[in-house]
């Protein structure tokens, strides 16, 4: 019996299966980051959010948007857009080459979450830089709002 599948179309499965893998993960970096930029009144923006947790969350809103406008002002806030194409292009470029280079492919997997990874990195300095000018008084109530959102263990 014939194999359904030769070892060429599984090849392309799997390269389609990768790309939209890809592009699935930088579409939700993507809308982290637009929601960040963007901003949300009286909500935390969503990757900081994910990245720093009940902290964002328990900020109080100039908090948020001193912090936001830090990682705007220090360059962390590249384009979503421009980084994600970017992204992509070398996925597509490492999927096609003539010859086949496993290490561009593996480097075009990773590069995006290496660029997450110090965003969040870069996030957490800008919370610290703003927690070390509030007043014990500020202190103390992001820590009490922290403890009402937090449920008990």
């Amino acid at each position: 019996m014939a194999d359904p599948f030769p070892v060429s179309r599984r090849t392309k499965a799997m390269r389609v299966v990768l790309a939209l893998s890809l592009a699935l993960n930088l579409g939700i970096a993507g809308l982290a980051a637009g929601m960040l930029l963007r901003g949300h009144e009286g909500r935390p923006p969503r990757h900081i959010d994910m990245s720093l947790g009940p902290v964002a969350r328990a900020l109080a809103p100039a908090d948020r948007a001193a912090i936001r406008d830090a990682l705007k002002a220090r360059g962390d806030l590249a384009s979503p857009r421009r980084s994600r194409d970017a992204d992509l292009r070398a996925l597509q470029d490492a999927l096609t080459a003539d010859p086949y280079d496993a290490q561009a492919l593996r480097a075009a997997l990773t590069t995006p979450a290496s660029r997450v990874a110090r965003f969040q990195s870069a996030a957490a300095a800008a919370l610290a830089d703003r927690i070390d000018i509030m007043t014990p008084q500020d202190r103390a109530a992001l820590s009490q709002r922290l403890t009402e959102r937090t449920p008990p263990r």
